[in-house]
């Protein structure tokens, strides 16, 4: 339950404060007129006999029908659960490792086409989410700007390789920057980054930054391990002295950008479990709060404060306070033959 007009709320301490000044007015007053009207402290004689319950009443009724019609004013409103599905989702850019590291066959078939593969699910599976891509290496693109078109996101996974990629190297730190620039520049509320890598880079900056987008732009990092700790050979790559490469999945360097990010860390595994619990335990969460704070989402419910105050008026209408009163016997001088 939320107000769409909060601002009427406000009013209800004046309000209410209006209406005990307004009591103990009249009843002042009433007071200095029988006074006056007695020429003396006013007896019993002087009363009109009126039930003080049925005024007590009287002035909780009115006060009740005043704070129900301003709640009313303020509009309150309610969630539609049964709508969470046809919600807008959440807007994320997916960062995605392209460099020769992610060609390790510690996945199958390699850590790359395993990724490729559980991104093209994860896209397929999204309802109504706004995604964007951006691949990098040794430099990062923006493949993609934020879109609901899902089906364009998983045609360019097809076409990102690794092998044909001209800038060496893994930068972690240009894909967090890229993804800061992009929300930087678009009036985004909610800013999310899924950073998908085996951990490998060279420059060592993400962390750092990682924090400072936090800190500066809201910026929530998530990753995706993809590969195993012990590691395996990077096809068709060899060091200067001619063994193969080995490369093995740092899973500490992504879980320090994740807590640096203020997000969370999943290893990839098989069929794609790690974007799997990202979805529900992050992403749906975060949908969810996305529609409680659009008003669209909500139904008007301002009906039963305004049946409030028209009941509350009838109530005090028929209690009729002033119309009820005890009889009361005559004073000795009209009784007097």
């Amino acid at each position: 339950m939320k107000f769409a007009a909060p601002e009427f709320l406000y009013l209800l301490p004046i309000a209410w404060a209006f209406i005990v000044w307004a009591l103990v007015h009249r009843a002042r007053r009433r007071r200095a007129l029988l006074e006056r009207f007695t020429g003396a402290q006013p007896g019993e004689w002087a009363e009109t006999g009126a039930s003080r319950a049925r005024v007590r009443w009287d002035a909780f009724y009115f006060a009740l029908a005043g704070s129900a019609l301003l709640v009313a004013l303020a509009r309150p409103v309610y969630f539609a659960p049964d709508n969470r599905d046809e919600l807008q989702g959440v807007p994320y850019l997916v960062a995605l490792d392209a460099s020769r590291s992610m060609l390790a066959n510690d996945a199958e078939p390699n850590r790359y086409l395993a990724a490729t593969t559980a991104l093209d699910r994860f896209f397929a599976e999204a309802r109504n989410d706004q995604a964007g891509l951006i691949t990098f290496a040794g430099v990062a693109y923006l493949n993609a700007p934020l879109t609901f078109d899902m089906t364009a996101l998983r045609t360019i996974l097809h076409y990102v390789n690794p092998q044909t990629l001209s800038d060496p190297g893994s930068s972690l730190g240009l894909a967090i920057d890229r993804a800061g620039r992009f929300f930087r520049s678009n009036s985004i509320p909610e800013r999310t980054l899924i950073l998908i890598s085996d951990g490998e880079e060279l420059d060592g900056q993400s962390i750092t930054l990682a924090r400072r987008l936090r800190r500066d732009e809201k910026l929530t990092i998530h990753t995706i391990g993809v590969g195993t700790p012990a590691g395996a050979q990077i096809s068709g790559s060899r060091d200067n002295t001619g063994r193969p490469v080995i490369s093995k999945l740092d899973e500490s360097n992504l879980r320090r950008i994740a807590n640096a990010g203020g997000g969370n860390y999943y290893r990839l595994g098989h069929n794609s479990d790690g974007l799997r619990r990202l979805r529900e335990e992050v992403l749906r969460p975060l949908a969810e709060k996305m529609a409680r704070n659009d008003l669209r989402n909500y139904h008007e419910a301002y009906h039963a404060p305004l049946a409030a105050a028209i009941i509350a008026l009838l109530a005090k209408l028929a209690i009729g306070a002033d119309r009820f009163v005890k009889r009361r016997p005559l004073p000795a001088i009209l009784t007097t033959k």
